[in-house]
């Protein structure tokens, strides 16, 4: 792995384990704090995801084009726009609003998520091989051929009259 893709990957596992630990802690939802677990559990899935992203895009084969590097920075203030808005629900506590938030911040991670796996390159398929061959030279065993007996030749045989089938 690259020096930068290890602590990415690791970031995203941790986000991963992050989530499932808060989905099993918030789902009884008996108190606030729970409820609170339950409505932001999906915030580290969204940072393993942007981990996942930046690994791709590090990557990468080719550059982006323009208009890429346009869609890029879009989903980026798409889940900026998210983020901020999960901030503002919660400050506020309208937990509908949050949701939306998680969802915005989802579609900009998809946008860049699209980009980055499109700048990669196709593995090719080789369904076989065709390799240039030398010209071989002539085995000995093959020039000592036994000689073939005076009656055995390759001519057909004589069809014998009084012979029964």
């Amino acid at each position: 792995m690259q020096p930068r893709i290890l602590p990415l990957a690791i970031v995203a596992a941790v986000g991963v384990v992050l989530t499932v630990t808060l989905v099993i802690y918030g789902l009884p939802e008996t108190n606030p704090s729970q409820i609170v677990a339950l409505t932001l559990s999906a915030l580290p899935l969204s940072v393993s995801v942007a981990a996942g992203d930046l690994i791709l895009l590090q990557r990468a084969q080719r550059t982006p084009s323009p208009a890429a590097r346009w869609t890029m920075i879009g989903g980026g203030v798409i889940s900026g726009v998210g983020l901020l808005m999960m901030v503002v629900a919660l400050l506020a506590s309208a937990p509908a609003v949050v949701q939306f938030g998680q969802f915005l911040v989802f579609v900009g991670l998809l946008a860049v998520l699209l980009i980055a796996i499109s700048l990669q390159v196709p593995a090719r398929t080789e369904w076989f091989r065709l390799e240039d061959v030398a010209e071989l030279e002539p085995d000995p065993a093959d020039e000592a051929e036994p000689a073939v007996a005076a009656g055995e030749e390759d001519e057909p045989a004589a069809a014998d009259p009084g012979a029964s089938l």
